[in-house]
């Protein structure tokens, strides 16, 4: 068993103890792989179970490592005091709004482990309430509005921003989002789309299905005073941002660990579902019915996307349980969890984990063409090619429109 897996497993609480002995260096390199892959705060939950049982970590990385540890749960603190005064103000000027990824994972995290998320910046997905148009102020000094709808009437609403707060930076605009201004030095990202995917057909279904989903997610109201994903849509959602990054940068075991936790979620309130069908209970007006795993695993075929989750299936099956953690659970048939939505497959797992572990969270520690990554426009394209050829033979449908979709797109923010 590799002993960074079984470091985060004691994290999770999913394992007591190290199989082995660690010295001195064996603790920085525990450290330097949480780093890389942006899980230092949990991190630290393990290295404070371990010196319960007499497994120290050096004097002074352990200050240096719970130093860090305490500013993420300052940070995450923080950011769910902005994402909750974001949806108010948002909410007053019409406009629906639902946190994804980073602060929309919290909750499903264990009590244990929430605060020490490493979080980053604010993503949060944004509709015309009611699809009432937006009106727009025109100019910071002007009292004259202009009527916007659907996506245009976010992004107009969002480069109003920018002009009320007298910005001479022209907002950045990707095909699913817009950059907001910063919330006291945190970077905010609308999103008028969740996601995308590089094949017309796919992305065409994709969009359809998220608009299907959205007055959902946006009254799917939380304690801390802001709107997430309801498990069933947050596991789709979640694989198509991993998807997406995937081809786009890369992966970190970070992003692995939310979906972990959000197939737990999703399969606690199946099996509440469950059980209140078994009860006579069940009915639609009693709230939203949870999506089967045949049903999810449904949707993300239809977005491409089968054979990469068996794929990540193999990885959370990998890095976060163990036979001690599975044996636990009578349901659970070989590797084949009952939280999982698929069968794992070995071969694609063991390309996407060891592309994870090379790279880091998003890519950032991928030593391959690295002078390319970092170089000009053009250089940055013949990386990205690369890159794409790479999972070619896995996923050729996504990596062939990927080329053709990056033409589109900057034809597309040229025209914006």
């Amino acid at each position: 068993m590799n002993i960074f897996f079984e470091f985060i497993q004691i994290a999770l609480g999913n394992r007591k103890s190290l199989s082995v002995g660690i010295s001195d260096a064996d603790w920085l390199r525990l450290f330097d792989f949480c780093k890389k892959q942006a899980m230092i705060g949990v991190g630290f939950t393990a290295v404070e179970k371990l010196h319960t049982q007499g497994v120290t970590c050096p004097a002074a990385l352990r200050m240096q490592w719970m130093a860090l540890a305490l500013q993420i749960e300052t940070r995450n603190a923080l950011l769910n005091e902005q994402c909750a005064k974001l949806a108010r103000k948002y909410e007053h000027d019409g406009l629906s709004t639902c946190i994804l990824k980073g602060q929309g994972n919290l909750l499903n995290y264990p009590e244990h482990l929430r605060k020490r998320r490493q979080c980053g910046d604010i993503d949060v997905w944004t509709v015309c309430k009611n699809g009432i148009p937006i009106a727009v102020q025109t100019a910071k000094d002007k009292a004259e509005y202009v009527e916007y709808h659907g996506h245009k009437a976010v992004i107009e609403y969002v480069r109003m921003q920018h002009r009320l707060a007298v910005s001479n930076v022209s907002p950045v605009i990707r095909y699913h989002h817009i950059e907001a201004p910063k919330i006291d030095g945190t970077e905010v990202e609308v999103h008028f789309r969740p996601c995308y995917a590089h094949s017309p057909q796919r992305n065409w279904r994709m969009q359809r299905w998220f608009i299907d989903h959205a007055d959902v997610c946006m009254k799917h109201k939380t304690h801390m005073g802001f709107s997430v994903p309801t498990a069933s849509v947050n596991v789709v959602y979640q694989m198509c941002h991993l998807f997406s990054h995937y081809f786009d940068e890369g992966l970190g075991l970070r992003q692995l660990m939310d979906y972990y936790f959000a197939l737990k979620v999703w399969h606690n309130d199946v099996m509440e579902c469950k059980d209140l069908q078994s009860q006579g209970m069940w009915s639609e007006g009693l709230g939203t019915a949870v999506m089967s795993a045949q049903e999810v695993m449904a949707v993300i075929r239809s977005f491409g996307m089968g054979k990469f989750a068996s794929a990540v299936m193999y990885v959370l099956h990998e890095v976060f349980e163990n036979e001690e953690c599975r044996m636990k659970n009578e349901e659970c048939i070989s590797s084949f969890a009952p939280w999982m939505i698929c069968e794992p497959n070995e071969k694609e797992g063991r390309k996407l984990l060891e592309e994870i572990m090379k790279g880091g969270n998003f890519g950032q520690y991928d030593e391959r063409g690295k002078e390319f990554k970092n170089g000009g426009m053009v250089k940055h394209g013949l990386w990205k090619l690369k890159r794409v050829m790479r999972l070619v033979s896995s996923y050729p449908e996504e990596a062939m429109w990927e080329p053709m979709f990056r033409v589109y797109h900057l034809l597309w923010r040229k025209k914006k």
